[in-house]
């Protein structure tokens, strides 16, 4: 019997397969994965070149690896990777999905300040905490340590939260 509706993302498996890939690509040539501060490597390494003084009197550039490191080559992959696998979906990507559209209207512009507004607070949140969030939850979490599995149970359940309190009852069960 065939599926009348497949899923336009990834199988498990595969998805699975590459990420493991990902995690020992990074391991093997440049060491444990994932930190916000590679936006900040990568900003450092644009700024270096053009205003080399005001890098060089900020304490915060001065604490980063500058480019080439595995910091700055995870945030051009993240760049990739995430182009890669939108074209690899069954369905084309859409800048504003359904749920969006349904709740806040089809505006690009309201979508894309939102969606900027939100991974400012992350990133602004991960240093003021002195660290990356993220990374304790990929790197952790892919070396069994407690804190990082304790934490990615709280950011899914804080996500749906948010989720939740965003978009109200917009799902399925709703007509």
């Amino acid at each position: 019997m065939k599926k009348e509706n497949p899923s336009p993302y990834w199988k498990v498996l595969p998805a699975a397969i590459a990420l493991a890939g990902i995690i020992v690509f990074i391991f093997a040539s440049y060491g444990p994965p994932a930190s916000s501060s590679g936006f900040v490597t990568f900003l450092k390494g644009v700024l270096s070149p053009l205003v080399p003084d005001y890098v060089a009197t900020k304490q915060h550039y001065a604490m980063l690896p500058g480019p080439g490191s595995w910091l700055m080559a995870f945030v051009i992959g993240m760049a990739i990777g995430g182009f890669i696998a939108g074209r690899t979906f069954s369905v084309p990507v859409c800048d504003v999905p359904q749920l969006w559209e349904k709740r806040f209207g089809k505006s690009r512009v309201k979508r894309f300040a939102a969606t900027f507004a939100g991974g400012f607070l992350i990133l602004f949140g991960a240093r003021l905490a002195g660290g990356c969030t993220l990374g304790l939850f990929i790197s952790g979490s892919t070396q069994l340590a407690i804190s990082g599995l304790y934490f990615g149970i709280i950011i899914f359940a804080v996500s749906m939260l948010t989720a939740r309190l965003v978009y109200g009852k917009t799902g399925k069960g709703e007509s």
